[in-house]
């Protein structure tokens, strides 16, 4: 069994000095040291220890929320190729471990700050009453160095990121950046061969403040990260602009320290930002242990919260772990006409009708983006939101020439259609009105709405099928179908 452990995040830049390919790292601030205090439930610096104050970056991507539903699986490797880690420092003793021949090996621990911070963000032991505490609480970390201190080799950090991947690593992190406007042929690589073996790299953005790419968190695939500070703005050093997938915490972190000062330190830099997304993504692989690379990405980024910079107005996502974690991927309700709801998959029960004095009166149910909630509608026309799920409005209170068969939500999830008999179409949120059949005579009563990727489709009891703002992709109308259509269901890859 791995060891147990949590992870927090920290940031370097890697810079490639020309013909020979001596690449540096370059950390945003001078190092602070500090002995760790040793109070306050299990974990002292995870309350605060002097002269240090509470760390925020745990609250401010929902870590507390998100530890309530996963810990993390010691079947789930991170990779920190980098300087290497102190694994004597007693908040990590235990939970590192290296391969022969995989990097440059061991070196003096006085020369591994960055690669200790780095794994103390992501996977110092948790409640052992001890400096601080990781975000993975169960985290494997493979440790891979490829420099000596802040010098190292293109060549090295290739062999260190395939042999990474050829050791089972399902996440990699980089907390370095190559000088040029483009990377280095070696290097990529590299990181296709990782990728292509089933990691998911995540890379920092860079220290440097500008809006422009830097490899190799620009390089196809990977999953780049700058650093915010605590007010949730883009840190000052940052790399920022729009190819970035997501901005962490990265400014003034509590992390360990290594060598003599086997305690705490602070530090910032995209560097450390990187490593909490990779925490992060143990987490969701941890949750979803069936996720590849690509599904943990597109988790992370898509729960992520949306901030806008008070100055410039521009948008990025920031980590939300909790959402990450909590937000079901396989998830499906049943719904019967008094009103009983039946969760499947990972979805849970938010509540129903049961008990209420509704009698053969619900026709349909429709989630929300979150997969967190949903909403009943009733033949009046009447919804009723459970969950997280928004109430955007109903038909309660008006009188219907025909009953509503039918709902579906929109594609973000934040909006509603209802439908009724005749093909009237309601649209509540940011649903759309792209017309209906209410003024049509209809051969055959309507029975469903399909939600399409810009509007939607009504089918009616013979399947004949209306189109509105959607293609047309035939009907069941000119088959032989012995019975009627009684309900439709459309799904376009990648919404």
């Amino acid at each position: 069994m791995r060891n147990k452990a949590a992870s927090l995040l920290l940031a370097i830049t890697l810079i490639c000095l020309s013909p020979s390919h001596l690449l540096a790292l370059e950390t945003s601030a001078p190092d602070s040291v500090a002995l760790s205090a040793t109070l306050n439930p299990n974990d002292p610096c995870f309350a605060g220890c002097l002269p240090y104050e509470i760390p925020w970056h745990f609250e401010a991507i929902g870590a507390a929320e998100a530890w309530e539903i996963t810990k993390g699986s010691d079947d789930v490797l991170i990779a920190v190729v980098d300087n290497g880690i102190d694994d004597q420092h007693p908040d990590l003793l235990g939970k590192i471990t290296r391969v022969p021949g995989c990097g440059l090996g061991q070196t003096s621990q006085y020369s591994t700050s960055h690669g200790t911070f780095i794994a103390g963000l992501i996977g110092a032991s948790a409640n052992n009453s001890i400096a601080t505490t990781g975000l993975d609480w169960n985290a494997q970390i493979l440790d891979v160095r490829v420099m000596n201190g802040s010098q190292g080799s293109t060549s090295d950090i290739a062999a260190g990121i395939k042999c990474a991947a050829a050791n089972g690593a399902d996440i990699i992190t980089l907390s370095f950046v190559q000088q040029g406007s483009q990377i280095s042929p070696t290097l990529q690589q590299a990181i296709s061969e990782a990728q292509a073996s089933g990691a998911l790299v995540i890379a920092a953005a860079g220290n440097d403040g500008y809006e422009r790419q830097r490899f190799p968190a620009a390089a196809e695939g990977v999953l780049s990260v700058g650093a915010i500070g605590q007010s949730l703005d883009i840190a000052s050093f940052s790399t920022r602009g729009n190819w970035i997938d997501l901005m962490a915490p990265g400014e003034n972190l509590l992390s360990l320290g290594s060598g003599q000062s086997n305690g705490v330190r602070l530090g910032q830099g995209s560097s450390f930002a990187a490593p909490f997304v990779a925490a992060g993504a143990s987490l969701v692989k941890a949750r979803f242990p069936y996720f590849d690379a690509n599904q943990i990405s597109n988790r992370l980024v898509r729960t992520a919260k949306t901030h806008a910079s008070p100055v410039t107005g521009a948008q990025y996502r920031i980590l939300d772990i909790e959402q990450a974690v909590k937000q079901p991927y396989r998830s499906h309700w049943q719904v019967t006409e008094t009103g009983q709801v039946v969760a499947l998959g990972e979805s849970e029960h938010f509540g129903d009708f049961t008990g209420s004095s509704l009698t053969r009166d619900v026709t349909a149910i429709a989630a929300d983006f979150t997969g967190l909630g949903y909403w009943l509608a009733q033949t009046n026309g009447a919804v009723t939101a459970f969950g997280d799920a928004q109430d955007f409005g109903d038909l309660s209170t008006m009188t219907l020439n025909k009953p509503i068969v039918d709902m579906a939500s929109t594609p973000s999830g934040n909006g509603y259609w209802l439908v009724a008999s005749d093909g009237g179409i309601f649209s509540f949120g940011d649903a759309q009105f792209h017309g209906s059949t209410g003024a049509m005579t209809l051969n055959k009563p309507i029975t469903s709405v399909v939600q399409t990727h810009l509007g939607y489709d009504l089918v009616a009891e013979d399947g004949g099928v209306f189109n509105f703002n959607s293609p047309f992709l035939g009907s069941a109308a000119s088959q032989n179908v012995e019975s009627s259509i009684v309900d439709a269901t459309s799904r376009v890859s990648r919404w």
